[in-house]
């Protein structure tokens, strides 16, 4: 009888121990996919941004907007939602959207993230 409940309580202790541990792993894992995801919107975002800036300078330097433009980060897709004369509304990747006016210099009126 005494080698019975002796029998019970390592495998009630096993099964503990064995679900702890998965659980802890799940935990870990879940940590690091959040972790990861974090990684890949922060890169996205720098790519958004360096983007914006070229589109920037293009426009201030020749007053023009490449439907594509590339990065040392990789490329973005440019969308003009407007332009007339001066003032430019346009959206870069589907992410950021960029209101301003150029005149002796280029002025932003407003920059969205979407």
């Amino acid at each position: 009888m005494k080698g019975m409940a002796a029998i019970v309580s390592v495998i009630v202790l096993g099964a503990v121990l064995i679900l702890v541990g998965a659980m802890m792993s799940l935990s870990s894992i879940n940590e690091g996919q959040i972790s990861l995801e974090s990684q890949k919107r922060d890169i996205s975002q720098g790519l958004v941004e360096s983007c914006v800036e070229e589109g920037l300078i293009n426009i201030n330097k020749n007053n023009t907007l490449p439907a594509i433009i590339t990065t040392n980060f990789g490329t973005c897709p440019v969308t003009i939602n407007s332009q007339t004369g001066v003032s430019w509304d346009f959206t870069v990747s589907s992410s950021v959207n960029v209101k301003l006016n150029r005149g002796g210099f280029v002025t932003i009126g407003g920059w969205q993230e979407q």
